[in-house]
């Protein structure tokens, strides 16, 4: 063992076959000198003195067992049996000053037990924003039958962000249009919880989001903003979004009229 700059490996034995992390991550641990690094029932984790930590991982990983890591009882864990295609996919993993009452921040893909927190989501920027030109709250029903043209693979999908077990926002890409022409272009959304804008959350998602999409047949992708809305065009643009159109009061929304701007983003270019 020797003193630890770098998390190097998260190393688990599954029926004898060792998966691990790819990339080395810096690791700084803020509360002593004698962080190491060890293996305990064939797991490699942190050991030293206890304290705050901060960890951000982009892997697939047990998100039992990363807490355990991160919480500094992995000392307490068993070896980890599971067949790696039983993990958690995981995007996004952010630890901050972790204790035992800090769940993990994570961004993965929905599922139908965010729907509700999606609508909540959605239906606060109907009713209080000119965001999107719904006029209407949309229904669960609505939402179930809208997250039925998703999926956790191809060009059309919906990710998640939570913060300790609750979704914070979401991020989605859709078919840009009908016609069959379309289909190697998508249209990219996303909606944050009020309570979480500001947070770095809208970025994780949008990061996770084209990671995801990578190596999928999307030639281009799409983001119609209603103005003004600096902080959106600031996170498309930092994507690489370009504006490509300008288009005066196309949506009328609590008595008065909007212009859009629409951005483009090339794929595979």
């Amino acid at each position: 063992m020797g003193h630890a700059g770098h998390l190097e490996r998260l190393v688990g034995d599954a029926g004898g076959k060792r998966f691990e992390q790819a990339r080395w991550r810096p690791f700084d641990h803020r509360a002593g000198d004698g962080a190491e690094l060890a293996v305990i029932d064939g797991v490699r984790h942190l050991v030293g003195a206890p304290g705050l930590l901060d960890v951000r991982l982009d892997l697939d990983v047990d998100l039992e067992l990363l807490g355990l890591l991160a919480l500094g009882v992995a000392h307490a864990m068993p070896a980890l049996e599971r067949h790696p295609a039983q993990l958690d996919p995981v995007g996004v993993i952010h630890c901050a000053n972790c204790s035992p009452n800090t769940l993990f921040r994570v961004v993965r893909a929905a599922t139908e037990d965010d729907l509700e927190a999606i609508n909540d989501i959605y239906n606060h920027y109907v009713a209080e924003t000119h965001i999107t030109f719904d006029d209407e709250p949309m229904s669960l029903e609505g939402r179930r039958e809208w997250f039925s043209h998703y999926a956790p693979t191809g060009r059309h999908r919906v990710l998640v962000s939570t913060a300790d077990g609750q979704v914070t926002g979401y991020a989605s890409s859709s078919r840009f249009r009908p016609k069959p022409g379309y289909l190697t272009s998508v249209e990219s959304s996303i909606y944050l919880a009020p309570d979480a804008v500001g947070r770095g959350i809208g970025s994780k998602l949008y990061a996770a989001l084209f990671e995801a999409l990578e190596g999928e047949d999307i030639h281009r992708a799409y983001a119609g903003i209603a103005l003004p809305n600096p902080a959106s065009i600031a996170l498309h643009e930092r994507f690489g979004f370009k504006r490509v159109a300008h288009f005066s009061e196309q949506g009328r929304k609590f008595g008065r009229y909007w212009d859009v701007d629409w951005f483009e983003k090339p794929f595979g270019d």
